[in-house]
């Protein structure tokens, strides 16, 4: 599932109530479709607005662990497939008198034989105040008090396909 969405491109991921959705330009339903076919994921064209409850909180995500359907109002992940060659530049920079690391290095390996693929995502999710106040939540979500800019443009994190996080926040 991680696959086809890193080969998507770019893509929002998006958990409400109702069920999961995903968008992507319409140059790209057709072959979205087919990726998340061969992954073994049926998916079908809607047009649907992914719009938050107006009386829900906003936060921005810390790591995709998954809370209930049923605590979220809109959970939403903005996923982008990362360049190749400045992920291999960042995995193998270290300090300049000392090789990479073996895990590094496989990484890097696995990056440019196709083997596996970087993404970039970056988590909002709507919910109640009681909600976030929870345990998991606080681990998961970080709510915005101050700094509402933020809402526009969360801190983008970075994950390797291999790891199966897409897939595990979105089926939860």
């Amino acid at each position: 599932m991680d696959a086809a969405i890193a080969a998507i491109g770019s893509v929002t991921l998006a958990r409400t109530p109702e069920g999961a959705f995903l968008e992507v330009a319409d140059a790209d339903a057709e072959r979205a479709q087919r990726l998340l076919a061969f992954a073994g994921v049926r998916a079908n064209g809607a047009q649907r607005a992914l719009a938050p409850d107006p009386s829900t909180c906003v936060a921005l995500g810390r790591d995709l662990a998954p809370l209930p359907l049923g605590a979220l109002s809109l959970d939403l992940v903005h996923v982008r497939a990362l360049p190749l060659g400045l992920e291999t530049q960042r995995l193998l920079r270290s300090v300049p008198w000392r090789r990479p690391s073996v895990t590094r290095r496989v990484l890097v390996r696995d990056l440019l034989r196709g083997v596996d693929a970087a993404i970039g995502w970056r988590r909002r999710a709507w919910t109640t105040r009681e909600v976030l106040r929870s345990a998991d939540a606080r681990r998961a979500l970080r709510p915005v008090v101050f700094d509402r800019a933020a809402i526009g443009s969360p801190p983008e994190h970075r994950a390797l396909v291999h790891q199966g996080l897409l897939a595990r926040w979105l089926f939860a």
